[in-house]
């Protein structure tokens, strides 16, 4: 059978949910195809499928099962098309749209683009025969609102392959990171607020931040700030699209990454620090319970929490304390729940119930 992977707007992020579905479904035994954003084209290199680039029309293409795996503006048009020729249409949903309030923090810009988001998707939840959410915390929003548009859902906790193949030294870790966009949600002014306050108060860490977001403002005037950068205290990779092999060497020298966020679903980050066996700080919000087993392969920090930085500070020491552990439980994580291989079964099931 044919299945086509389409992803119709440039997003970096979503990239590995692709790869891992491409290679899952191969396992499987489907004729896989990806249809692509042009955008994708400096990233694909040597594919081991057949990719479709395109820029504005819909490209043809004879499927059994169409998978979107990010919103677009143009996806419902494409899937009404696909429909009529018979195919079963199914949406990876990473952020069913809890409320306005929820989002008031991120700014204008960011709320207009999140309304954007959730007003195509709509459009492509009433033309799927399948929906598929990462985690159960994504499934409860979905039922609340949206289980009127597709009845036939599903949990499949984001994948990827392995880009670390179990390649890890402790002795490489030495930073705790923030890797990401710098946005409020992310509460990535806390961040600079508690690494600032963690280097006055004298503690023994090195911090890393990699991000696309531009931060020459911060750089120019934060005068802690420089002067940690001076002192190698702390290393900053930003203003430009990060390489896949920057990313990922920024979570390989990690030994925690930040996950303390205001806002959030889910977090391609969290499977990403586990991938390469690095423990997490998390908030009580969204999936971060799911996933994340205090002690083992990180910590929960209650959101009343994220300023009480001596807190915050013992978790870490704690961390860095057992890190042998912690990165082996923080692997197996990973293998178990979001390496691609660990859900063939799963995922061959539910396709299963859309044929």
């Amino acid at each position: 059978m044919k299945l086509c992977i389409a992803s119709l707007k440039f997003s970096p992020a979503h990239f590995s949910h692709m790869n891992a579905y491409s290679k899952l479904f191969s396992e499987l035994g489907f004729e896989t195809n990806l249809i692509l954003s042009k955008g994708y084209s400096k990233m694909i290199e040597n594919p081991d499928v057949s990719v479709l680039f395109f820029e504005n029309k819909i490209p043809e293409c004879n499927a059994d099962i169409i998978l979107f795996v990010n919103p677009s503006t143009i996806n419902h048009k494409m899937a009404r098309l696909y429909k009529k020729n018979g195919a079963k249409i199914s949406y990876l949903y990473h952020e069913p749209f809890d409320s306005i309030r929820g989002y008031l923090r991120e700014g204008l810009k960011e709320m207009i683009k999140l309304l954007g988001t959730h007003y195509f998707s709509i459009k492509l939840l009433k033309l799927s025969d399948l929906v598929i959410l990462p985690s159960n915390f994504a499934l409860n929003l979905y039922k609340k609102r949206y289980v009127k548009y597709c009845k036939n859902v599903s949990v499949i906790p984001l994948l990827f392959d392995d880009e670390c193949g179990n390649n890890i030294d402790i002795k490489d870790k030495e930073y705790f990171s923030y890797i990401g966009r710098a946005i409020p949600g992310h509460a990535f002014d806390i961040y600079l607020d508690f690494i600032k306050y963690a280097y006055i108060k004298g503690y023994k860490m090195k911090f890393m931040i990699a991000t696309k977001t531009g931060l020459s403002n911060i750089l120019s005037k934060d005068k802690i700030i420089q002067e940690m950068v001076s002192k190698n205290v702390l290393k900053i990779a930003h203003g430009r699209p990060l390489k896949n092999s920057e990313i990922n060497e920024a979570y390989k020298k990690s030994f925690c990454v930040w996950n303390l966020y205001r806002r959030s679903t889910q977090s391609g980050v969290l499977p990403k620090a586990f991938m390469f066996g690095t423990p997490v700080l998390a908030s009580n919000i969204g999936s971060f319970p799911e996933y994340v087993k205090n002690g083992k392969n990180g910590y929960i920090v209650e959101t009343s929490d994220l300023k009480n930085y001596e807190k915050l500070i013992q978790s870490i020491q704690n961390i860095q304390n057992k890190l042998d552990f912690m990165s082996l439980e923080a692997r197996k994580t990973f293998e178990n729940t979001f390496y691609f291989k660990a859900q063939v079964e799963s995922v061959k099931n539910i396709i299963g119930s859309i044929l």
